[in-house]
């Protein structure tokens, strides 16, 4: 669930891009709070520096996630949540970005257009 929250702050860099808001500056403000964390820092390293320091790939993330939700599946419940990353980590594998640690989906939300 960790990359949830990756995928999560990634793609807030990746609005803050969006909206002309500077990344170092959405970091400093989010960092400021609960949210800080080690996932936040790893994020950060990508939308802001530009550096993969995560060491774990989309492609990972995606086969562990889906782990998880095969699981809650057999438990007859369902994560809407995790449903929701596996969706965003397959989308950044099929732009081929697989191999990459997990915030560079930063680079897939920054090019995500709304179905028309």
């Amino acid at each position: 669930m960790g990359m949830t929250t990756v995928a999560t702050m990634s793609q807030a860099f990746a609005v803050a891009k969006l909206a002309g808001v500077d990344g170092q500056q959405l970091f400093d403000i989010m960092s400021a709070g609960p949210s800080n964390s080690p996932f936040m820092q790893f994020c950060k390293f990508y939308a802001v520096d530009g550096e993969e320091k995560l060491g774990f790939s989309i492609a990972n993330a995606n086969k562990d996630l889906g782990y998880f939700l095969e699981m809650v599946s057999d438990l007859g419940t369902e994560s809407l949540i995790a449903e929701g990353t596996s969706r965003s980590l397959q989308a950044a594998v099929d732009a081929g970005l697989a191999s990459n640690d997990v915030p560079v989906i930063f680079d897939y939300f920054t090019q995500l257009k709304k179905d028309a």
